[in-house]
């Protein structure tokens, strides 16, 4: 699972590791921001947190049950473009988190937990991603916190995309 800042560059990773064969779940928040939109929401997350995040944790529950029927078949990695526990970290960085949504996430664990750090050089705004750099950096020590709960995290240095994928594969071909 590739998670971490927003604008990190984690999508690129993902991107180049499905081109380099690898399955893939991609983020389905950029969709359902795209819905919201349609619908005049301009910042869906902050104005409908809730409404938001049970949306969210359908689909990317559905990505993680629907993965381990893969891994069951197929026997290789799988990688995630965001994972469940995110869900909880944005929730607890705006004041929104609670018990209840803690408990959701406990039971999801992933294999390895790959993080991107803040990058000010890559960082981008676009239609979907609406936040400053400085709260781009807030989220990250949410993210990282909550991803601690329930799994080990290992942070990707800041390098080109095929450095930080190899990085990505080199790690999982001696600890995988």
């Amino acid at each position: 699972m590739i998670s971490g800042s927003p604008g990190g560059g984690k999508t690129k990773i993902i991107e180049l590791l499905k081109e380099r064969g690898f399955t893939v779940y991609e983020e389905f928040s950029r969709d359902l921001i795209e819905e919201f939109i349609s619908i005049k929401k301009n910042n869906p997350f902050l104005e409908k947190p809730e409404e938001f995040s049970k949306r969210l944790f359908i689909e990317r529950s559905k990505q993680y049950y629907d993965s381990l029927n893969i891994i069951k078949s197929k026997g290789n990695f799988i990688f995630f473009d965001r994972g469940v526990h995110d869900i909880y970290a944005y929730l607890l960085a705006i004041g929104k988190a609670n018990e209840i949504w803690k408990k959701k996430i406990i039971d999801f664990k992933y294999d390895f937990i790959f993080l991107v750090k803040p990058w000010r050089k890559i960082y981008k705004n676009d239609k979907q991603r609406i936040e400053t750099f400085e709260t781009a950096k807030k989220y990250y020590s949410f993210i990282k916190k909550t991803y601690t709960i329930t799994n080990k995290v290992i942070e990707i240095p800041q390098r080109s995309v095929d450095e930080r994928t190899n990085f990505v594969e080199s790690y999982l071909s001696y600890n995988g």
